[in-house]
């Protein structure tokens, strides 16, 4: 029943936007504004004022972010000893690693948590809220500094594209971490938000979910992967199959159970970001393997994430 009122709608909106794309009614240009307005402004507002208006985050918050945070190193760690054993070629390394560890914790992640603790009473769905945002805030920046070292230690010409500056800019130019810590800080000295402030927050921030899942579906067909699709089986087992399984494990042993360990392990089976494409884009990566990637692994997700359902 999880799988039919959590999963399905969400990768229901995803073949939206795949459709809309196909029939044209979406183009380049209206998908990357999609993108934009979603990443910048509607996901942002959303995290800050459910956050800022949240009761409390529970006691299990460093549980959770130790976990998930584990989690991704260890998966890290695998995919790179797994680049050495299958004999990935040196420049398409960089663009597997971040494919393997990389997940859409945003996009699909945060939407299926929600949907799965729709129905618990207000505050005590509040708090989880709260809980899981503040979770994955310090994986968002794992995920952003872990992506740039990948693809700048395996690169052709790594001299010539890496550069801490550029990382750092990146690293402060992200909303959803200054969203995330703007409303946590909110929340932890009770300051006031004003009260059209919030409704401006809410009304822009409802969006967020619906035009991002759409402006994935109308990215996921339209970019170039036709030439990669056997190299990303590597990446994708270990993205959606080996990242939760250690997820499970470390949950476990530091005590998380029920909801929490649920939500712990969706999160660790998103797939592949669809920004890890353009990064690999930016810095001379496989863009080729990347986007084949984030392609099949969003398609296999549906089976892993619906398993995660099931078993926990």
């Amino acid at each position: 029943m999880q799988i039919i009122n959590s999963l399905i709608p969400i990768f229901a909106v995803i073949g939206l936007g795949m459709l809309l794309r196909k029939r044209e009614f979406l183009t380049k240009e209206s998908t990357q504004a999609f993108n934009q307005f979603a990443y910048f402004f509607a996901l942002p507002l959303f995290l800050f004022y459910k956050l800022a208006t949240a009761s409390g985050s529970g006691s299990q918050v460093d549980s959770m972010v130790f976990t998930l945070i584990a989690a991704v190193a260890a998966t890290g760690g695998v995919a790179w000893l797994a680049g050495y054993v299958f004999k990935i070629p040196f420049a398409s390394r960089g663009s597997m690693l971040q494919a393997s560890f990389r997940g859409n914790l945003a996009f699909i992640g945060l939407p299926l948590v929600l949907f799965l603790i729709a129905d618990l009473p207000l505050e005590q769905k509040s708090a989880f809220e709260s809980a899981v945002l503040l979770t994955m805030t310090p994986v968002v920046l794992f995920y952003n500094v872990g992506s740039v070292v990948a693809l700048a230690a395996y690169n052709e010409n790594t001299q010539h594209s890496f550069s801490y500056r550029h990382m750092f800019i990146n690293l402060l130019q992200n909303p959803i971490i200054w969203a995330c810590i703007a409303g946590g800080a909110f929340q932890y000295f009770r300051w006031h938000v004003p009260t059209p402030v919030l409704h401006i927050c809410e009304i822009i921030g409802a969006s967020a979910f619906a035009i991002a899942l759409i402006g994935i579906g109308s990215q996921l067909i339209s970019i170039p992967a036709s030439n990669a699709w056997q190299a990303t089986v590597l990446p994708t087992v270990i993205k959606c199959i080996v990242c939760p399984v250690l997820c499970w494990v470390i949950g476990r042993s530091v005590g998380l159970a029920g909801l929490e360990l649920q939500a712990i392990l969706i999160l660790s089976a998103t797939p592949t970001a669809v920004s890890s494409f353009v990064l690999a884009d930016q810095m001379n990566g496989d863009a080729d393997l990347a986007a084949a990637t984030v392609v099949v692994c969003t398609a296999f997700s549906f089976v892993t994430l619906s398993g995660v359902l099931l078993l926990t």
